[in-house]
């Protein structure tokens, strides 16, 4: 079964897609560990991005779970056709989670109009449809899961730890 071993390009791509190391994040902007996961990415995932080391590849994926579930309202906001706009919004999403978790979803809605401009994207049903069967095809039951490949090879899931001393070794290259 090869198509358990490829990702689609869908998701939001930080970083050149040439890089010797990619890491795709299967991600909900609600999930308090995604966030978690995230903390460190000035200090740990940006120098490696802009050494042009690693790219980051996010993908909303869209939960069926209830403390998601505000993650999943979000994802359908996010533009994939602007992710020069669209990428820092998520990071500071990430970010500022406590508070916007708390607002009604029509509270988001507003919060996202009116901080973000951001508008909800017709397109977005399909691509949380493919990110929903990669996350099925590499056993994500749970966020975040995160895949490296080196060099092209096909993802494998990692752990933080096993991500974090990948990228000291680049580091000392």
């Amino acid at each position: 079964m090869t198509d358990a071993i490829t990702l689609s390009d869908t998701g939001f791509h930080f970083g050149v897609k040439d890089a010797p190391l990619k890491l795709t994040v299967i991600t909900n902007l609600a999930c308090p560990h995604c966030s978690a996961f995230f903390d460190n990415y000035e200090t740990e995932l940006l120098p490696a991005i802009e050494n042009k080391q690693l790219e980051l590849v996010l993908k909303p994926f869209d939960k069926p779970k209830e403390g998601l579930l505000k993650g999943n309202l979000v994802h359908l906001f996010l533009d994939y056709k602007d992710q020069a706009k669209t990428n820092p919004i998520i990071l500071q999403l990430f970010k500022d989670q406590a508070e916007w978790k708390q607002l009604t979803d029509n509270e988001i809605k507003t919060y996202l109009s009116e901080n973000y401009g951001l508008t909800a994207q017709p397109d977005n049903t399909d691509y949380s449809l493919t990110i929903t069967q990669e996350a099925v095809s590499f056993d994500a039951t749970s966020v975040p899961t995160a895949l490296l490949s080196r060099k092209g090879a096909a993802p494998v899931k990692v752990t933080q730890e096993e991500l974090k001393k990948e990228l000291e070794t680049l580091a000392v290259k």
